[in-house]
């Protein structure tokens, strides 16, 4: 008999309790699609929560799942324990240093709440003991995992609060640390000009410093990204560049998936789609986490759509969905949703808004998530013209534009990459608002 359990209906089922998290990442793994769906239009629409769920595939994985799970949960209560020893004996520093190595092993799986909750205990237990530089890194610890959380106002607090911190007591490395931080909110608020700023201020950190340090190809690349995110793409280049052979220069492995990506973005700027399908390609088989992974995989779907090759940009965007999902890497499902939405548009689905409203769903109400639901309003927009539906795309667009106004953006999105420099109508009320959804 064919399972009838969707993926959505599992998680009703169930209470919203983090210890099932493992059984409910193991229920995707379990799951297929519905094969009512397979051949349908419906199907086309349906995202991994319409997903069925078999029980006897649900037991073989979650037993893979729990035993991982169970390892993972052992080393932290490892460090849990030093920590507890390390306070008991009255070494803060120790207790601490404990509490950040459990806060590290939890981001490390996409844990990003309980993260944020070591940190914040490593940074009350060092508050008192007056260590400034293991303060100052707990605090950038904790805004790291509010960033990835999508809490944007807490974590720039945090960065700036943990920047002072290093600018008193003279970390060098924690105040570079702490201003790219800053930078990264910045930028995901598509807010670029004090990006930019925060990523100078960082580089000048950094070239007084000896050795170099991965953080200087860090800040590099990061100027490279909000240059060509305002359009100033030729100038971005010099950047990449630079970053590029900083990069080599330490032979430090970890920046390959995020040079990569970045290649990949530039090409897909210069329209050469087939270049840009090359380097995703590489960035995404040598990432090694979650978020990277959805990132790189949704700029190569919208590299496969440009292509024309809508059924691999599809499943290409599934699979982002899936590891999203299980990587506890949710602040990425707007744009998942929006690319599907794309990718049924394009198929000439009359029903792609479907998908689109999803996105808008999960960024209603966030200030921190403005710039996700321009970029959806304005995709939305020009899928609604293209199924013969102008008033309405009309509508959209004119929300889209009153967001990018709001957030101060220069222009709207390019079709096929983070350039933000289309020229706004100039017939629009730069007064209207978006409504909630």
């Amino acid at each position: 008999m064919t399972p009838r359990l969707t993926y959505d209906e599992l998680r009703a089922m169930l209470p919203d309790l983090e210890e099932l998290r493992p059984l409910l990442d193991a229920a995707i793994h379990a799951s297929t699609p519905d094969p009512d769906d397979t051949w349908s239009g419906s199907g086309e629409l349906a995202t991994a929560g319409a997903r069925l769920v078999d029980g006897a595939a649900l037991s073989f994985h979650a037993s893979t799942a729990l035993a991982a799970f169970q390892s993972h949960m052992r080393d932290v209560y490892e460090h849990v324990a030093r920590a507890v020893t390390s306070a008991g004996e009255g070494n803060s520093v120790a207790a601490a240093t404990a509490l950040l190595h459990a806060a590290a092993l939890e981001e490390g799986v996409g844990r990003h709440a309980s993260a944020s909750g070591f940190a914040d205990a490593a940074y009350r237990r060092v508050e008192a003991a007056q260590d400034t530089d293991l303060a100052g890194l707990a605090l950038r610890r904790k805004a790291r995992a509010t960033r990835a959380l999508g809490w944007l106002d807490e974590s720039l607090a945090l960065y700036e609060r943990a920047a002072g911190i290093a600018r008193a007591s003279g970390d060098a490395d924690g105040l570079a640390e702490a201003t790219i931080g800053s930078g990264n909110v910045h930028e995901q608020r598509g807010r670029w000009d004090e990006a930019e700023r925060s990523y100078r201020q960082a580089l000048d950190v950094l070239d007084g410093m000896s050795p170099t340090t991965p953080a200087h190809w860090h800040a590099l690349l990061n100027v490279h990204i909000v240059l060509r995110s305002r359009g100033d793409v030729e100038s971005s280049r010099e950047w990449l560049d630079r970053a590029r052979e900083t990069s080599l220069g330490l032979e430090d492995t970890t920046s390959l998936p995020f040079l990569k990506n970045a290649e990949g973005q530039l090409f897909m700027a210069g329209n050469d789609p087939g270049e840009a399908e090359a380097r995703f390609l590489e960035a995404l088989d040598a990432t090694r986490t979650p978020f990277a992974s959805v990132t790189i995989g949704l700029n190569l779907a919208e590299c496969l759509l440009a292509l024309g090759r809508v059924l691999d940009a599809a499943e290409q965007t599934r699979e982002a969905e899936r590891t999203a999902i299980t990587g506890n890497a949710g602040t990425k499902l707007p744009e998942v949703y929006r690319m599907l939405g794309r990718v049924a548009a394009t198929h000439g689905n009359p029903d792609a808004f479907v998908l689109f409203e999803r996105s808008l769903a999960l960024t209603g109400g966030d200030t921190g998530h403005d710039l996700e639901r321009a970029q959806t309003l304005q995709a939305y927009a020009e899928a609604e013209r293209a199924a013969g539906r102008p008033d309405a795309g009309a509508e959209l667009e004119q929300r889209s534009i009153a967001l990018y106004r709001r957030l101060g953006v220069p222009g709207m999105r390019r079709r096929w990459v983070d350039c933000f420099d289309v020229p706004i109508p100039h017939h629009q009320d730069s007064d209207s608002s978006d409504t909630q959804d």
